[in-house]
Parts: structure tokens; sequence; C-alpha cells
């Protein structure tokens, strides 16, 4: 039988702990990370590829509208 669970953060190394001692009875087959990024390339058909290029000719132009990480409180 294979079931899929979601579990938090929080609980993992809980979960983890207890399927690892019944290694006679449980398989993990598989490790998903939910919480990674999916990046995906960008067409340049697509809208968002125009605006990224208008955000970057504008920062280019106009960098005083833009601030460091420097300006983060």
């Amino acid at each position: 039988m294979q079931i899929t669970i979601e579990v938090k953060d929080s609980a993992l190394d809980k979960i983890m702990y207890f399927l690892n001692h019944l290694k006679s009875d449980v398989k993990i087959i598989e490790k998903l990370d939910t919480n990674s990024f999916k990046i995906e390339a960008l067409s340049k058909n697509e809208d968002d590829y125009k605006h990224i290029l208008n955000g970057r000719k504008e920062r280019k132009e106009s960098p005083q509208n833009y601030g460091t990480l420097d300006d983060i409180k």
C-alpha cells in the first residue's frame, strides 16, 4: 500500500524518526520538498517577458526609483 501525506516542517523530524524505526515494515519511496522553488523558463511570447524587459529598462533609466538591500530595515 502507498499513501501520500503532507507533513508540516515542525513535525517532519518526528515523523521521519518514527518511520526510520519501522524500517522492516516501511519503505520510504520518495521524499518531496514542497517548499522548494519551481523555476520555469519564460518564452519571449509570454506577456510576463515583456514586463520583465520593461522593468529592466526602467531600472537602467531611473535607478533612483529603486532601493538597495541596505535600505531595508
